[in-house]
């Protein structure tokens, strides 16, 4: 025998699974629970840790991850909103399994503090326009939502630069979209709704942003498919590609769904 120790959410009659929500109705999403409870159930893949160093301090660049459903990019997403949401949470995660897996990188992590940390699973559905997200999250959204309002005749289908602008660097913000490109794809488009024209167009903007003025916005966004226009936007700012592909993510992926069911499987040998 192994002598492997479920955990306790596997352990009723009825098994939760190990799909992540960022939140539920039930209060047990991934962004409900405290950061230190979800950390403690997250191992440090390979794609994790690229993730982390992609939006550290001082080199904070767009992040897109790539991977079918199932494949833990939600997981992954969860873990980093979670991370900059409690700095010291994530800084003692790195420092644990540091010890843990030998990698003394993890000790040289740092994280950014005081960022307006908006994560939204898109798949949902729960916002026709992006801007909207923004606003509705953001503490200084009501006021640049009136500024772009207040245009009268003049005011643009799609916030401008600007006010973006002046949103973030109000206060800096991380804005990660999970399942983009299932919300992109979905939104009508046509010359009476010309809803995903308006998605491109804004996104774009956030994507400028991102890339000069890495400080005051980071955009990670996942899809399911590299080469799909959703993923083409982000691509001209040179975003790190985070791609659930290849032989290291498939080893990855078994021992996080190991160490995702048993509380014990670091004491097991692989």
């Amino acid at each position: 025998m192994l002598g492997l120790k479920l955990r306790e959410e596997f352990t009723g009659k009825r098994l939760s699974g190990t799909t992540i929500d960022f939140k539920n109705r039930k209060g047990t999403g991934a962004l409900d629970r405290t950061a230190t409870d979800f950390l403690n159930i997250t191992y440090p893949s390979a794609d994790l840790l690229k993730t982390i160093e992609a939006v550290q301090p001082g080199q904070a660049r767009p992040v897109v991850i790539i991977g079918a459903r199932g494949l833990g990019k939600s997981h992954l997403m969860a873990a980093i909103s979670q991370m900059l949401r409690a700095p010291e949470a994530g800084a003692a995660w790195c420092h644990e399994w540091a010890t843990s897996i030998q990698n003394d990188v993890l000790t040289k992590i740092s994280f950014r503090s005081e960022m307006e940390i908006i994560a939204e699973s898109m798949e949902m559905q729960n916002y026709k326009f992006l801007w909207d997200l923004l606003f509705d999250n953001h503490p200084e959204g009501t006021y640049i939502r009136g500024k772009w309002d207040a245009l009268g005749e003049k005011k643009t289908e799609v916030p401008g630069y600007d006010l973006i602008m002046e949103l973030v660097t109000k206060k800096p913000t991380v804005l990660i979209l999970d399942e983009f490109q299932t919300w992109y794809e979905g939104l009508t488009n046509s010359k009476q709704y010309p809803w995903r024209t308006w998605a491109f167009n804004f996104i774009q903007i956030l994507s400028q942003i991102a890339e000069n003025n890495p400080d005051l916005l980071s955009l990670i966004i996942s899809v399911r498919d590299g080469s799909s226009d959703a993923a083409q936007q982000v691509y001209r700012v040179n975003p790190v590609r985070i791609d659930f592909k290849g032989p290291q993510a498939k080893k990855d992926r078994q021992r996080l769904l190991l160490y995702r069911i048993f509380e014990n499987r670091l004491n097991i040998a692989d």
